[in-house]
């Protein structure tokens, strides 16, 4: 008995397969063409200089930039997948960057230095222990646990001394026909608006 309704239902299936009908074709997924781009690590300072009329003062423009790697993103990484034909499909990990940046403009006179800062990074790592089975229990379970957070602050300072030369590469100003004493701070003055 059971041979028989066994064969009738594989026998059921083939009538379905000859009647079977295609109501919609599947959608092709689009294909991306790679394009592979240099990404500058670290350190970038973009510095455009103006020497103004007075032939001692410079206006600068000052954009320090620092790209760093931090890793691939795997959590991304099923969305965008690898076809290679004979092989298996493969995940594409994307890579993750940060980039920190700041834009600012000075006037200094020729030799003095403008100090850049505020390119901070902090890393927070959290850790957790427990000891086994014992910081599994309920409620009893938090005295046998511990977290912790580490924060680790990095901040880049950055020293820009311009210097105004002539074609040859050579100083235009001496330390001795400058209109201010190098060796000391000049005196900043406060504008009310």
């Amino acid at each position: 008995m059971k041979k028989l309704i066994v064969l009738t239902a594989l026998v059921g299936l083939g009538v379905l397969r000859n009647h079977a009908q295609v109501v919609q074709q599947p959608q092709a997924i689009p294909a991306v063409t790679v394009i592979v781009s240099a990404v500058p690590f670290g350190q970038v300072l973009d510095v455009i200089p103006y020497v103004s009329a007075d032939g001692y003062t410079i206006q600068m423009n000052i954009v320090p930039t620092f790209t760093e790697f931090l890793g691939y993103d795997l959590d991304a990484s099923r969305q965008f997948r690898t076809v290679v034909p004979n092989l298996p499909i493969q995940d594409t990990p994307l890579p993750r960057f940060r980039a920190r940046q700041v834009a600012t403009t000075a006037i200094v006179w020729d030799g003095q230095t403008v100090v850049l800062g505020g390119l901070i990074a902090e890393n927070v790592r959290k850790t957790r222990e427990k000891v086994p089975v014992l910081g599994d229990i309920p409620f009893v379970g938090r005295l046998f646990r511990s977290e912790s957070a580490d924060s680790t602050k990095k901040n880049l300072v950055i020293f820009v001394t311009p210097t105004i030369i002539d074609p040859a590469g050579n100083r235009v100003h001496s330390p001795d026909n400058l209109p201010y004493d190098p060796n000391r701070i000049p005196e900043q003055r406060i504008t009310n608006p």
